[in-house]
C-alpha cells in the first residue's frame, strides 16, 4: 500500500494513508546540529503509533529509520478497524449481541467490528482490542478484568441497553466511553511526579522495555529532584543507537557535553561492570556489525565505556528489573529485604530484582534475578500447552518462582508487577503450596512499573556517581 506525500515547507512534510498521518520535521536549533523528528498519529483515534528523534551523524541510520517509519505507517493498514471485545458467562449472548453490532456499525460507516468470547477468555484475546464491554450478568468481574488489562478500557454494558439489544446506543455509548478514558490516562500520566527524592544533580535517565509488539523509549530528567523533562519514543524494534538518538537531541551540546551531570539507561539484558549482554532485537542490520548497530550485535560490549568516550560525562549501565526493584524500595520505608518480581503480559518468563538488607543484589557477573536460566526446568501442570495471556498458567509459574525466593533469601515483601494477576491474596494462596504461611512473606502489587524504573535508575545513577572509580 502507497502513501501520498504533502510538503508543507522544505522541513516539514506529511506521508498519508486513508488511516494514519505520518510526519517528518526538521528542526534548526543553533548552535546543534539539526534535529529529525519522525511521528505517526492514527487518524481514528488520535493515538501516536511511533515517534523518535535523532540527528543524522549516520547517513544509513537515518535512512533506516525513515524505512521503519513507513513500515510502520503501512502496517496501520492492517490494524485500521476499531476491535471491540464483548464477553459474558459462556460468550453465547453476547455472540448474538456482537452480530447485531455489526450489522448497525456498518449501516452507520463505522469501521468497528465487534466479538465475543467467555469471560476467562478477556485476558487473551483482550489486549489488543479497543475496548472490552462486559455483559451486565457478570459487571462484578469487571474491575479485575480492568486491572488485569490496564492499557484497554474495560466497560460495563448499562442494563437497559443490552436488555433491549440497542445496538446503535451501546455503540456511541462506548465510543464516548473510550474517549473518556483515553482523556483521563493521559491526565493521570502527568501526575507522576518523584517525591521526596534528595538529588542534588541533574540526572538524565532513559529506560527501555518490550511491551504488546512496540518498544518504549522511557527518559526523564531530574533537575535537583524536580522533573524538567518527561517524553518516550515509541518504536517497533530496538538499537543501540535509539540510546545516542535520545542523548544527542534533548540533552545534548555540540561540544559533545551533556546538559546533565550524570547519565543513567536501564535496559533488559545481563548488565556486569559496565557490559552488556543479551539484547532484545534479534536481526541485525547488514554490515553493522560495531557497537552502534543493533543491540544483539553488542552481546558482552562495554557501553558504559562507549558512552563515556562519546559524552563527556559519567553514565551508568543497568538492567531494568533491578532499576524497578531499586525504584519501588525508594519510594517506600516499611522494608528492607525486597523481591521484585515484573511478568509482563504474554511474556512466558519474567524478570526479578533483589533488595536485601537495603541493598540491590547484582551478584558476581550481573546474573541475580535472571529466572530464564531456571524457569524452563520447574515441573508444571500441562508445560507443552503454557499459555502466557492465561492467568491460570502464569499464577502457577510465578508462584514457583517466587517460592525459590522466599527458600533463597525469605524476603519481608514481594513487589509483584502482573497485569494477569490483580489479586495477590491469589498469589499468596498459591505460594502456600510451597511455603508454610507462617513463612509467607508480605505481596504488594506494584502500580506503576515505568515510573519504577525511572525512579531507580536515577538511584542507581547517584549511588554509582558516589563511589569512587
Amino acid at each position: 500500500m502507497g502513501y501520498t506525500v504533502d510538503l508543507t515547507d522544505d522541513d516539514h512534510f506529511r506521508l498519508e494513508t486513508d488511516y494514519a498521518i505520518g510526519q517528518v520535521n526538521f528542526y534548526t536549533m543553533e548552535p546543534e546540529p539539526e534535529v529529525v523528528e519522525l511521528t505517526i498519529e492514527d487518524r481514528k483515534s488520535g493515538e501516536v503509533k511511533f515517534f523518535l528523534h535523532f540527528h543524522v551523524h549516520d547517513k544509513e541510520h537515518a535512512i533506516g529509520l525513515f524505512r521503519e517509519m513507513v513500515q510502520a505507517l503501512r502496517s496501520i493498514a492492517t490494524t485500521r478497524t476499531t476491535k471491540v471485545l464483548l464477553c459474558c458467562t459462556a460468550g453465547m449472548t453476547t455472540s448474538f449481541f456482537a452480530e447485531r453490532l455489526n450489522q448497525v456499525a456498518e449501516a452507520m460507516g463505522l469501521d468497528w467490528h465487534f466479538s465475543a468470547v467467555a469471560a476467562q477468555e478477556v485476558f487473551e484475546h483482550g489486549r489488543d482490542k479497543a475496548a472490552v464491554l462486559v455483559a451486565p450478568q457478570i459487571a462484578y468481574q469487571a474491575a479485575r478484568m480492568q486491572e488485569a488489562l490496564p492499557e484497554v478500557p474495560v466497560l460495563a454494558i448499562p442494563v437497559a441497553t443490552f436488555a433491549s439489544y440497542d445496538a446503535a446506543g451501546c455503540i456511541e455509548w462506548a465510543r464516548e466511553e473510550v474517549k473518556r478514558r483515553r482523556m483521563s490516562a493521559e491526565d493521570r500520566a502527568l501526575e507522576h511526579v518523584a517525591k521526596g527524592m534528595v538529588c542534588d544533580r541533574r540526572v538524565f535517565v532513559v529506560a527501555a522495555h518490550a511491551q504488546a509488539g512496540k518498544v518504549t523509549i522511557n527518559y526523564r530528567l531530574y533537575d535537583h529532584g524536580s522533573v524538567t523533562l518527561d517524553e518516550r519514543v515509541i518504536k517497533r524494534t530496538l538499537s543501540l543507537a535509539d540510546f545516542s538518538d535520545v542523548l544527542d537531541t534533548k540533552v545534548c551540546r555540540c561540544t559533545g557535553t551533556l546538559a546533565a551531570d550524570v547519565v543513567g539507561i536501564a535496559l533488559p539484558g545481563i548488565v556486569g561492570n559496565g557490559t552488556f549482554s543479551l539484547g532484545i532485537s534479534r536481526r541485525p542490520r547488514p554490515g553493522r556489525q560495531d557497537i552502534q548497530g543493533d543491540l544483539a550485535t553488542a552481546d558482552h560490549a562495554d557501553i558504559e565505556a562507549y558512552f563515556r568516550d562519546r559524552y563527556d560525562v559519567p553514565i551508568f549501565l543497568c538492567n531494568n528489573a533491578n532499576a524497578a526493584a531499586l525504584g519501588w524500595y525508594g519510594s517506600q520505608d516499611e522494608f528492607e529485604n525486597v523481591a521484585f518480581h515484573s511478568q509482563a503480559a504474554g511474556w512466558a518468563i519474567g524478570g526479578q530484582g533483589h533488595i536485601v538488607g537495603g541493598r540491590l543484589v547484582e551478584g558476581a557477573h550481573g546474573i541475580a534475578g535472571e529466572v530464564r536460566f531456571v524457569v524452563n526446568r520447574l515441573s508444571f501442570s500441562h508445560p507443552v500447552n503454557f499459555n502466557p495471556y492465561a492467568p491460570a498458567d502464569v499464577l502457577e509459574m510465578v508462584g514457583q518462582v517466587l517460592a525459590l525466593d522466599c527458600v533463597t533469601f525469605d524476603p519481608e515483601v514481594i513487589a509483584l508487577r502482573c497485569d494477569l494477576l490483580p489479586d495477590v491474596d491469589e498469589v499468596r494462596d498459591e505460594l502456600a503450596k510451597y511455603i508454610p504461611r507462617e513463612y509467607l512473606p508480605e505481596i504488594r502489587r506494584v502500580e506503576n512499573y515505568n515510573e519504577c524504573i525511572l525512579l531507580g535508575t536515577m538511584i542507581w545513577c547517584l549511588k554509582q556517581h558516589a563511589r569512587p572509580r
